[in-house]
């Protein structure tokens, strides 16, 4: 695990902010896998274009994949195949909620809303507990944090060890269409 801040992830946090303050992101943390391989896993050919769409930054201790479009929701199957032999990580924000999954090798270890961690699930829900309350994601069971995207992120990147750096955001990147993993709209 890392010691990733939410000051370090703040900035990517504010890419996916729109002008009046919405944040809708659905972004992953994949251990271990380049981003050809994690593409691969999801069926996702590089360089084909639609409604929907994923972008694969390489960073350090593996990749970040970024999901663009209406139906970011829609695509938490993508976890699954990402997930065997690694870790897997994924913070979705969107006007309804934010949520947090963290899955080993297609095991789901907790899950739980950016906005009531009491409520976790998992086959162990509290394995991230020490870096929850770090990160000030919930001061106690009861509450919660004002802004918790960006701790959500850097949650996701202690979990996996993965590091995305703004330079590495910055760099060219895999991108491909997730149309096809959309079978219901």
């Amino acid at each position: 695990m890392s010691d990733a801040t939410a000051a370090d992830y703040a900035w990517l946090c504010d890419a996916w902010t729109d002008g009046v303050g919405t944040t809708v992101l659905y972004i992953t943390f994949v251990r271990d896998l380049p981003p050809e391989d994690a593409l691969r896993r999801i069926k996702v050919t590089p360089g084909i274009s639609g409604e929907s769409g994923v972008a694969a930054y390489a960073a350090e201790g593996g990749t970040v994949l970024a999901e663009s479009g209406w139906a970011t929701r829609y695509s938490s199957n993508m976890a699954e195949p990402l997930s065997l032999g690694t870790a897997v990580a994924t913070v979705f924000a969107d006007l309804n909620g934010a949520d947090f999954t963290y899955k080993v090798n297609d095991q789901l270890i907790t899950t739980f809303s950016l906005y009531s961690y009491r409520f976790r699930e998992g086959k162990d829900p509290d394995r991230l507990l020490a870096d929850v309350r770090d990160l000030g994601l919930y001061p106690d069971d009861d509450g919660f944090s004002e802004d918790p995207i960006p701790s959500a992120l850097a949650l996701a990147s202690r979990a996996t060890g993965v590091h995305l750096s703004r330079a590495r955001y910055a760099r060219p990147t895999l991108t491909g269409s997730t149309d096809h993993l959309h079978t219901t709209w």
